[in-house]
């Protein structure tokens, strides 16, 4: 049994990560052996070095954490025993990171959360679970910006080509002559 100073310190602990992160993705764990959640912590470490936080909490504690940290809307996915997802950088990873790996092991259900603030549904994490992450899309930014510059130089490269030909056809010609 917890003392009171131990739950307080947890909901002051959940508290702090609820209002750090960026989303909370919440998930019923039933049913997964040691194994399956060793695996799945694995999988979200993998993510990042810090950028991504799993635990389990009852969910009186979690209800108290929310209302302290202004989430409260937490509510309708607080039944049942619940392991919460915190993400502090990348939703999308932490979402397609949790899909993925309850394809795999049909035993972890997820409920919903928050992303940004806003309570979003199973629905609207596996959308974001599609999104490209943060890297990619930078590189897909970086390849708009560079698209521009790579054909004015190919466009260049091939005007001076024909210049060079003409050069050399015109040289060609007057050693003839």
């Amino acid at each position: 049994m917890r003392t009171r100073e131990q739950k307080e310190n947890e909901v002051a602990s959940l508290q702090k990560k609820l209002s750090s992160a960026n989303s909370v993705l919440l998930v019923d764990y039933r049913g997964l052996t040691v194994a399956d959640a060793n695996a799945l912590r694995t999988r979200l470490r993998q993510l990042g070095d810090g950028s991504v936080d799993y635990c389990v909490a009852k969910n009186t504690l979690i209800r108290r954490a929310a209302k302290a940290a202004g989430v409260d809307s937490l509510g309708p996915y607080l039944n049942g025993p619940t392991a919460l997802a915190f993400a502090y950088e990348e939703p999308s990873a932490l979402a397609k990171a949790l899909v993925d790996y309850a394809k795999e092991n049909e035993k972890l259900e997820i409920k919903g959360g928050l992303v940004d603030g806003e309570v979003v549904d199973l629905a609207e994490i596996r959308k974001l679970a599609q999104l490209p992450s943060r890297d990619e899309l930078r590189a897909m930014f970086l390849g708009t910006l560079q698209a521009p510059t790579q054909k004015l130089a190919g466009t260049l490269n091939a005007l001076l080509g024909y210049v060079r030909n003409a050069l050399e056809a015109r040289m060609q010609q007057l050693e003839t002559s």
